[in-house]
Order: C-alpha cells, then structure tokens, then sequence
C-alpha cells in the first residue's frame, strides 16, 4: 500500500485492463460487466497496520478500490494476502512475510 490506496504502476495497469467490449461494456441500463467467473489474488504489503481491526483501517483505500475495480469487470472472488507492520522491525517484518507466505500455501493446497 503506497499512502493509503495504490502504486501508480498497479493503476497505470488497471488502465489497460478497463477495456470497453473486453472486461466489461456499457449498455441502456448501465455497464455489462464481462470478466466474470475469475479469481484475483491480490498479495500487498504494508509498513505500519492498517487492517481491519486497527485504528488506521478507515485510511485503508486499496481493498475496497480494488474490490470494487475488479467488481466493476465482473470479479467478485478476490482474495487479499497481506504482510502488515514491516516497516515495525526485523522480527515484525519476518513474522507477517512468514504469515502470508503460510496462507499463500493453503490457497494452493
């Protein structure tokens, strides 16, 4: 997460993905969304904690923009893994790499 919400080369490349008549098209009644039936697995880390159960949650504008990017092509089935606090300290950062890499793992088993 880059001050809150995303790097400019994840949005540069969501811009090349909202392609009308390839992930989604407008019609009468609004847009058509036309990627459905994927999966995104979206790995993010962060310095500080901004979880959902933190005090910073409410600054935390990557999920929802990109649950709701990938919603708007037809994508509801979006995981998130994230490594928080690795900016803390050595032993925070090994710890959250060590969490999401194990979840990372049950995703494949």
């Amino acid at each position: 997460m880059y001050n809150f919400s995303i790097p400019s080369q994840l949005k540069a490349w969501i811009d090349r993905l909202a392609v009308p008549e390839k992930t989604f098209h407008y019609t009468k009644n609004g847009p058509e969304r036309l990627a459905g039936g994927k999966r995104v697995i979206v790995a993010s880390s962060c310095g500080g904690f901004s979880g959902p159960e933190t005090p910073l949650a409410f600054l935390d504008h990557q999920e929802t923009y990109l649950r709701g990017v990938f919603g708007f092509f037809g994508i509801t089935d979006v995981i998130f893994i994230r490594a928080e606090g690795v900016n803390v300290g050595p032993d925070q950062r090994a710890k959250s790499i060590e969490a999401a890499r194990a979840e990372t793992s049950r995703l494949t088993a």
